[in-house]
């Protein structure tokens, strides 16, 4: 008690020895919040509450919100609103700090006024800036933090997709410690006031990249993700970071499509009840990040002051201190100037508020010797199945960990009864089908045996495992049911349901709002569309040749003709030309003769090659030739331009544009009729529907004469394989699909709704509940996709129809069907060639034999060693012979038929040059 009394009157003596002036407040400590447009207005709204709520005596304060953005006027304006006794010891600073130390930041720490910023970019300068102390956690830790979550997620590689460069200094560790050896990070800047799918539909789609690291203020967060989920369909297989502190406060509900995996980190909690203290109401929002610094800066204050002593002092003593008015926050001449003004206490506070330890909105207060934050938690999130951020769990900066803590659980539940249960169906196949003539006969179909499974499961499930009897009934005229006109009964299965003759309906019930007033409906077992019905169009007569339709015949035979015309007229002007004779020894100076390489062989190689636009080998010389050259080039480019750009039109007037491809298609064709089934879901469907197209399609059907709508699904189908493709019929997919596994000349087209079929009963049934769980357990073990798969395509009494893959739509490209002519001139001219291949080969074996003196066999075997030799790449001028020449003196007879042989074979030669081809 001594000391207590004796630190009192030390403090008392300390606090005396201040400037006791008329400006003195009786509250010690005048502190100021500074405020601009770029901050949020619940953030100025918090520091005003928590000032006026008036929970604590050592400090009082006033908001300052500044009318300019700019550091130097920020600074001018603040003078004289801190002048005449209205200084601050402390300054609460939300403007954003980018990175310096601006004017004001500079007074403050000149004055030793301490300056408490809330910007996430510390000051480069804040170890020399002892008065500034910032409250957002450091970048590096925060980076860490996201460097750890990306090892923990085992991401292989991602994009780092970015709005500024601030993002590299945010996640620096991110991008450090990412091995090199990994596949490279792939860096992408995004527009926030543009359109950035084309970018998604990049990194997507070209680049397949699955994971994404987003660093982008929290207002652009959606949409990004709206234009991420127009240019993917599939987003589940995309994963998210978002680095934004406050990203979980974003609603992503209003972005349903979006599927994909989102994790984030944040350091306030979601609707702390902490923030009703200090008026500010949470109900159904969350409070931003800078708006909880601010009330952690003004609580981490209070606690640093109340640690320097003052508090302790009595309040009859505490009312009669005064203390020293701060100086203000205006422009001195000098440093000397600056200290002599200086704020006494003002390393006190600094001291006090790096020793003061607290909690807040933004978990664990606490700063290092530069006054950084340190020993925070960041908790951790992720996006839950609807669309919301749940807990998942956190990040210690101090052990650098990744903590999980939250898991999901999941339910069941189940009934039983022994009761005779009578069930009413209609005559449909696959569904349902009965022979009444036959008194012995029993019902069968899909129907039948969904129930014995669910009955089954049911049994299995109960505790005393007792029996289920039931039986089925076809109702009278196989209607669905339709409401009686003045009644309100029904007739058909819904009417048996009403009357409570049957206590279940089991068929190709839909589910549908009108029923669904009048009875239950048991979870889906089956989930369909309404689709439309059509007959597969008469497959087009298929052309081998169908590459030679772009260009008539007698165009094929003027390019022929012209071809031939062209290499003689180039040859011609090749050999009058004296720029074609060249020298053949460029090291002779004066040669007895000159040399044309433009034999006629030559000429039609170039003018080939370039209409094939393969080029040549050999190029003209003189200007005669080469404008001939020139000229057939300009041809070449027109006719093989021409050939392409009709080849194109060629196969798309080819393709099955008669066909419908689309319902919407049929709104504008007048000679496709169409209907549905007379008084069903699907008539109610187009009936009720408010869509342009469908009621556009409906008021088709309605005045069509004669009707277009049917007594039952088998009289539409009878209808559209009699039609010829004049008539299409609108039903469900499933029976669609049960149709065309019987009959290979029907298609189905399109899906214009979802819809399902459901298990109908009276309401409040005792049966839902049981009934409800065995449609689950029967989907989730497949045994749902296998009775369907059964009865649609196993159980058939008819043929079994299967399409080939010749059968099957060729998606628009060019079939062998089409092509295969190509094919067959390649072969031919692959034969030609090597039949003429042949004969020189036996031609040049001749001439080697003539030459020679040896034998025609020994000259071929000869010449077949050395030219078919694998591992040589040259061969003698002249082949060895592998005997010695031929004695035998040739018959006169021989001589001549072999003299005038090479007479002619010499006079073919000195016009077409054969020895001479380059």
């Amino acid at each position: 008690m001594t000391n207590m009394v004796t630190f009192k009157v030390f403090l008392l003596l300390f606090v005396s020895d201040l400037l006791f002036t008329d400006g003195a407040h009786n509250i010690l400590f005048p502190i100021g919040g500074l405020f601009n447009s770029k901050n949020l207005p619940d953030s100025e709204m918090v520091f005003d509450n928590i000032v006026k709520i008036g929970t604590t005596k050592v400090y009082h304060g006033r908001a300052i919100h500044s009318r300019v953005l700019d550091s130097y006027s920020t600074a001018l304006e603040l003078c004289p609103l801190t002048s005449d006794n209205k200084g601050f010891v402390a300054l609460v600073d939300a403007r954003p700090t980018h990175g310096i130390c601006d004017i004001t930041c500079l007074i403050c720490n000149r004055l030793n006024i301490s300056h408490l910023i809330l910007g996430w970019e510390p000051p480069a300068t804040l170890e020399h800036d002892s008065y500034t102390f910032s409250y957002h956690p450091p970048w590096e830790l925060i980076s860490k933090s996201y460097a750890t979550l990306i090892k923990t997620l085992q991401w292989d590689k991602f994009t780092f997709l970015y709005e500024d460069d601030g993002s590299f200094l945010r996640l620096q560790e991110v991008i450090n410690s990412w091995p090199y050896k990994q596949e490279q990070i792939l860096y992408r800047k995004l527009d926030p006031n543009g359109d950035n799918r084309e970018l998604f539909k990049y990194i997507i789609k070209v680049e397949h990249m699955s994971f994404h690291v987003l660093d982008c203020d929290v207002k652009n967060i959606q949409k990004y993700m709206e234009e991420i989920v127009k240019v993917e369909n599939s987003t589940q297989y995309l994963s998210f970071i978002l680095t934004a502190l406050d990203a979980y406060t974003v609603d992503l509900k209003s972005v349903p499509d979006l599927r994909a995996n989102v994790s984030t980190m944040h350091l306030t909690k979601l609707n702390d009840e902490s923030w009703k203290d200090l008026d500010v109401d949470v109900e159904g929002r969350s409070v931003r990040l800078e708006t909880a610094l601010a009330a952690d800066a003004l609580h981490h204050l209070d606690k640093a002051i109340r640690s320097m002593g003052i508090a302790t002092i009595d309040d009859s003593i505490r009312s009669q201190l005064v203390i020293e008015d701060p100086p203000s926050l205006c422009f001195r001449d000098s440093k000397a100037d600056y200290e002599a003004v200086a704020w006494s206490l003002g390393s006190k506070l600094r001291d006090a508020l790096l020793k003061t330890t607290c909690e807040g909105f933004t978990g664990t207060i606490s700063f290092d010797t530069s006054g950084k934050r340190q020993n925070f938690i960041l908790w951790y999130s992720k996006l839950n199945t609807e669309s919301r951020f749940s807990y998942v769990g956190y990040w210690d900066s101090k052990m650098d960990v990744l903590v999980p803590q939250i898991d999901v659980t999941e339910r069941s539940s189940a009934r039983s009864s022994k009761n005779v249960i009578r069930i009413v169906s209609r005559n449909e196949r696959p569904y349902f089908e009965i022979d009444e003539t036959n008194a012995t006969a029993k019902p069968r179909g899909y129907a039948v045996e969904l129930t014995e499974k669910i009955f089954e499961y049911i049994k299995n499930k109960s505790k005393t495992r007792e029996e289920f009897l039931y039986e089925f009934y076809r109702v009278k005229g196989d209607s669905y049911g339709n409401p009686i006109a003045g009644t309100k009964k029904w007739d058909g299965v819904i009417g048996e349901l009403l009357e409570h003759n049957a206590e279940l309906a089991i068929c190709d019930l839909t589910i549908t709002s009108d029923r669904n007033a009048v009875v239950d409906f048991s979870t889906p077992f089956m989930s369909l569309g309404i689709s439309l019905l059509t007959k597969e169009s008469e497959p087009l007569e298929t052309n081998m040749f169908s590459f030679i339709e772009p260009l008539s015949l007698d165009v094929w035979l003027y390019l022929a003709t012209t071809y031939i015309i062209v290499s003689f007229v180039l040859l011609i002007c090749a050999r009058m030309s004296q720029g074609d004779w060249v020298n053949p020894h460029p090291c002779n100076q004066n040669p007895e003769n000159l040399q044309n390489i433009w034999s006629l062989y030559n000429c039609m190689w170039l003018t080939m090659g370039s209409i094939m636009t393969q080029g040549c080998d050999i190029l003209p010389r003189a200007a005669g030739s080469r404008w001939v050259t020139g000229i057939w080039w300009f041809f070449a480019l027109i006719v093989t331009a021409s050939y392409t750009a009709n080849m194109s039109t060629f196969l798309s007037a080819n393709r099955r544009s008669n066909e419908i491809k689309d319902i919407s298609e049929l709104a504008g064709k007048t000679d496709i009729a169409y209907g549905t089934l007379y008084n069903a879901s699907t008539y109610k469907f187009f009936e009720n529907s408010n869509d342009t197209l469908y009621k556009k399609l409906w008021s088709v059907m309605k005045s069509a004469k004669p009707s277009v709508f049917t007594v039952s699904n088998d009289d539409g189908r009878d209808r559209v394989m009699r039609s010829k493709g004049k008539y299409a019929f609108f039903m469900e997919s499933t029976s669609i699909e049960y149709y065309m596994q019987k009959y290979c000349n029907l298609k189905m087209i399109g899906k214009l709704d979802s819809k399902d079929y459901g298990i109908a009963m009276p309401k409040n049934s005792p049966y839902k509940s049981m009934i409800d769980s065995a449609i689950l357990a029967l989907q989730e073990s497949g045994q749902l996709s296998e009775l369907k798969k059964k009865w649609w395509e196993q159980d058939n009494d008819d043929k079994k129809c299967e399409k080939t893959e010749a059968d099957k739509d060729d998606g628009g490209s060019l079939q062998m069907k089409n092509t295969s002519g190509i094919f067959l001139v390649l072969c031919v001219g692959g034969v030609i060639g090597t039949i003429v291949a042949i004969i020189d080969f036996l031609l040049h074996a001749h001439k080697i034999c003539v030459k020679e003196k040896v034998t025609f066999k020994e000259a071929i075997a000869s010449e077949w060693r050395a030219s078919f030799n694998p591992r040589a790449l040259h061969k003698p001028a002249a082949p060895p012979r592998s005997a010695a020449p031929s004695t035998a003196t040739p018959s006169p007879l021989r001589e001549r038929s072999q003299s005038r042989a090479v007479s002619v074979l010499r006079a073919a030669s000195s016009f077409i040059n054969f020895d001479e081809i380059y």
